[in-house]
């Protein structure tokens, strides 16, 4: 039987490269998106686009009615989003809520109803600094409470807990994967804007293999 796994799948590098991942080990995959009210919803656009040419299964989840019992992230509100790399007290800024155990709670729901293994989502070394739900100790505790809490263990992975960006990229590149169909700005416009942490840690990524990055930026990179 083939396993299959669950994918958390923004629209973003770090997704995508995890989605083309489970595809490469041959698990059956189904991808599963959310709508929390993100200002870059554009990335939901491409997550669309992505799953429909490789034919995978794929849910958009709205649960942007989460924004009335939690708020104060710039990624939801009217405020502006902070420039600067992760490391910048300012990025805090981005931290939506509580936001990753409500969602591997619905794709392990998910995973139980298709009949999945695990559910993998992108937390990387690079996010640790800044979310404490990408950091190992939360997986770990995820990983263990969604083993118990159905009748199917599901497990919760982070392939790439371990890894920085540029580390995922060149995973990626590997696969010969085309960035040009991902989405991380957190300014959803019709450009990057090249500024904001995950313009500038994608940026880096793309210098720390050699590569100039295919998206279009409204500063010069």
């Amino acid at each position: 039987m083939t396993y299959t796994v669950v994918v958390i799948y923004s629209g973003g590098m770090d997704s995508f490269t995890l989605l083309h991942l489970a595809r490469a080990r041959g698990y059956r995959v189904h991808a599963l998106s959310f709508n929390y009210g993100q200002r870059h919803v554009r990335e939901l656009d491409v997550a669309r686009s992505v799953c429909s040419a490789l034919e995978i299964p794929h849910k958009v989840i709205d649960i942007r009615a989460m924004n009335e019992v939690m708020s104060g992230s710039a990624l939801t509100s009217g405020g502006e989003i902070p420039e600067g790399h992760y490391e910048e007290d300012n990025m805090k800024a981005t931290v939506v809520p509580n936001r990753n155990m409500i969602l591997l709670s619905l794709a392990t729901g998910y995973a139980v109803t298709v009949g999945a293994g695990a559910v993998w989502y992108g937390a990387h070394g690079g996010d640790h600094a800044i979310y404490p739900d990408c950091r190992p100790e939360f997986v770990e505790k995820m990983d263990s409470v969604c083993r118990i809490a159905n009748y199917e263990p599901v497990g919760i992975e982070a392939p790439f807990m371990h890894m920085n960006k540029g580390e995922i990229l060149a995973e990626g590149l590997k696969l010969n994967l085309d960035y040009a169909h991902t989405w991380t700005c957190y300014n959803g416009r019709e450009k990057a804007c090249g500024l904001c942490g995950s313009c500038l840690e994608r940026l880096e990524a793309f210098a720390e293999n050699g590569l100039a990055d295919p998206l279009d930026y409204e500063v010069e990179c």
